[in-house]
């Protein structure tokens, strides 16, 4: 007579991890109080079993945004992120914990975090600042998307923009326009790698239009609380040290607007005096005077793609998470201009 094949229920699930009932339901239930050895031991007997003690009704899971913070400010880049994450809805079988992690010295593990806040899985941006932390993710199997960072392992995927391919855009714009004495504000260099990139971008083009440029027209990032006033202070100290300038290309378009209001207060107008040109698009930008030409990437598809990416892996709708780099594209506007005179170009 054939051997009855034994049923799959917790009570084996523990037999052969070598655990109780209840350490399988916390590792189960995704509970904080389990070592991350012990919670590897049971995950494996679960997926040898494919054990699912939900089977039958769809099982809610909770996903967390981890928005990485060096201020108190929610900024626009993070609006348009968290508003793509809010678009998707999968029948509303899914719910989604947004965590606001700042790193100072009293700053729990983000490890530890996700366990506490019993999260499936993680979106993550920005990335570079917790880039130190990412291993702790992958060696845990936590399923995690980078939003504009690129490291690919086990259950680590990323969506990210094209930004130097759209700098080089921005750039080639504004020679087009007749400009060569072209400034560049920068952001936080060390905190993103696209920034890094935008900043290349405007080497590479400016060593082919104007090999003798002066390296000084890069202004470094002041931090501010607020990114519109660290573009205005920069703007006013790259127009007082080298008033030749006839563009500026700024790392982001809230940098851009506050260069743009740094121009009009030194009695310089946007574009016919001085053209200026952001990146990311962020929605108000269309509605300035002038109106800001910019490099657009899809934030808000960014965040839509990324957890919908997520959502489908812990339903096993797909297999693996992907890793994408989306289009950027060159939006021209009111705030750059051809240069029109020989007097401007000498300025």
């Amino acid at each position: 007579m054939a051997r009855h094949r034994k049923e799959i229920n917790i009570k084996l699930v523990a037999e052969e991890a070598g655990v109780s009932l209840a350490t399988v339901s916390r590792v189960i239930n995704n509970r904080t109080d389990v070592s991350e050895e012990v919670r590897r031991r049971v995950s494996a007997v679960v997926e040898k079993f494919n054990f699912a003690p939900t089977k039958g009704s769809e099982r809610r899971f909770n996903i967390g945004v981890i928005v990485v913070m060096d201020s108190s400010l929610v900024n626009e880049y993070i609006s348009q992120v968290l508003d793509g994450i809010a678009d998707y809805s999968d029948d509303g079988l899914l719910d989604v914990t947004v965590i606001f992690y700042r790193i100072t010295p009293e700053a729990k593990p983000l490890l530890q975090l996700i366990r506490e806040r019993r999260c499936d899985a993680v979106v993550l941006f920005p990335v570079d600042k917790i880039a130190a932390q990412i291993p702790q993710l992958i060696e845990a199997e936590i399923p995690t998307m980078l939003i504009n960072g690129k490291i690919a392992a086990n259950k680590i995927g990323y969506v990210n923009n094209e930004s130097y391919d759209g700098a080089i855009r921005a750039m080639e714009y504004l020679a087009e326009c007749g400009h060569r004495k072209i400034g560049f504000l920068c952001n936080a260099l060390e905190a993103s790698e696209n920034h890094q990139q935008r900043l290349q971008a405007y080497h590479d083009v400016m060593a082919r239009i104007n090999p003798d440029y002066n390296k000084e027209w890069i202004i470094p990032h002041q931090p501010t609380n607020e990114t519109p006033q660290a573009g205005y202070n920069q703007c006013c100290q790259l127009l007082k040290l080298f008033p030749e300038v006839t563009a500026i290309f700024c790392t982001n378009d809230e940098m851009a607007i506050g260069a743009i209001k740094a121009c009009w207060d030194a009695n310089l107008r946007v574009p016919e005096d001085i053209s200026i040109i952001g990146f990311d698009d962020i929605p108000y930008g269309r509605y300035l005077h002038p109106a800001l030409t910019t490099v657009k990437q899809p934030l808000t598809e960014l965040g839509f793609l990324a957890i919908k990416s997520l959502d489908e892996f812990l339903k096993e709708r797909r297999h693996e998470l992907p890793t994408e780099m989306l289009e950027t594209e060159l939006i021209i506007r009111e705030s750059v201009a051809r240069i029109r005179s020989f007097s401007t170009i000498n300025r």
